[in-house]
């Protein structure tokens, strides 16, 4: 008999919500958008993004987790991972008795039929769910619709001969079960891009000027098992890791395109190139929002706050740090003191502590955003925070 997999929630919706409320909401951030997104207090401005925080996909799996615990509170509940990138979350849930098999003395292995996994907003491979099934663990599934489509799209260039070439980090776990169902697709093949650097040495080789050698070095553990690139790259199809900055991936979907015209001429472009916008809404608004954010007034700083793990947040920050000087936090106590912050560098890999962040005198305008797995509560913290230090006698 087949395991029981939960795909639609658990029917206990109504019963977590007060706890759901109680664990990540906010009145004060309710009150700041009503106020035309703008808190204000002495000499502090502070301004919200028009869209930030908690998207639809998180927001559901957090509410199916919840959920779950509730359902079986007599049984152990697991998490194959983080079910988000944030710390905060991911804590509030071992708190409610739910275990990370990513976590020190946990493992796959240990797993019964008496177990309930839920699978993350990410999705898994298609390995593990196998191993799941096996085990014969009650699943609970929150993959976000949004990772769905892409993998629906890379299923459908698999089974007509393309080779998926995804823009996002080959180590991230959205893009592994995205190349996961690539590669079980018929005779699917993958090739992960990071960047428009990456994606320039590969579009080279399909212009015919780049080192085999090279390439394959360079993308050994970003391509599928006995990837091929003078086989491989001769139709490909275009997706990405729906966090990823949306400029960028449409306009590396842009770059294969015309390597592809270049190499195969017009006629055969059709045959050979495809390409899909599979950047989520909630991104692609998030990042709307903070563009716009930055063209309507002029800002001092800027504070992005969320997981430093989070690809959607990172990007955020990319977008805001050529304009104003910006601060990626993870969490308000980041906010050390008026001569400290500690954060994490836009490109870089680790946090470091900053000196002379906040201005010391006269009005300080500060812009403010979140990563859709950011809850609204750590933005009220964030904020009550910012007013005590720039407000200090």
């Amino acid at each position: 008999m087949p395991p029981l997999i939960f795909r639609k929630g658990l029917d206990l919706k109504h019963e977590v919500a007060d706890t759901l409320a109680e664990s990540y909401h906010s009145e004060l951030v309710a009150s700041i958008k009503d106020n035309n997104f703008q808190y204000a207090s002495g000499r502090l401005t502070v301004r919200l993004a028009r869209e930030f925080g908690f998207c639809y996909g998180v927001d559901r799996a957090v509410d199916y987790a919840y959920q779950t615990r509730k359902r079986f509170p007599d049984r152990s509940v697991l998490l194959t991972g983080e079910i988000i990138h944030n710390p905060h979350v991911n804590d509030q849930l071992r708190a409610q008795g739910v275990r990370f098999l990513t976590d020190p003395g946990e493992s796959i292995d240990t797993l019964t039929p008496d177990d309930v996994v839920i699978l993350p907003a990410f999705g898994v491979t298609i390995e593990l769910l196998g191993e799941l099934d096996r085990r014969g663990c009650t699943l609970v599934d929150t993959t976000c619709g949004s990772v769905l489509n892409v993998w629906k799209n890379v299923k459908r260039y698999a089974a007509d001969g393309f080779t998926s070439v995804i823009h996002g980090k080959y180590w991230h776990e959205e893009t592994r079960a995205t190349a996961s169902q690539s590669l079980h697709s018929g005779n699917g093949r993958y090739l992960v891009v990071l960047n428009r650097e990456e994606a320039t040495m590969v579009c080279g080789y399909i212009r015919g000027g780049a080192d085999r050698a090279a390439l394959l070095a360079r993308f050994e553990n970003a391509v599928s098992p006995g990837f091929d690139p003078d086989r491989d790259l001769q139709r490909v199809g275009c997706a990405n890791q729906t966090t990823m900055l949306s400029s960028e991936s449409l306009e590396i979907g842009e770059m294969f395109r015309a390597a592809i015209r270049d190499r195969y001429g017009d006629t055969d472009l059709a045959l050979r190139f495809r390409a899909f916008d599979t950047i989520c809404s909630a991104t692609q608004d998030r990042q709307d929002a903070v563009a716009a954010l930055l063209d309507e007034q002029p800002l001092d700083l800027m504070i992005v706050v969320g997981g430093y793990n989070s690809s959607n947040t990172c990007n955020l920050a990319r977008m805001c740090d050529p304009r104003v000087a910006t601060y990626h936090i993870a969490a308000p106590d980041c906010l050390v003191s008026t001569s400290e912050i500690r954060h994490k560098p836009v490109g870089g890999q680790k946090e470091r502590i900053s000196a002379g962040w906040l201005p010391g005198r006269g009005s300080v305008r500060i812009g403010l955003t979140s990563g859709a797995s950011t809850p609204d509560n750590l933005v009220d913290t964030v904020v009550r925070r910012l007013d005590e230090l720039a407000n200090q006698v």
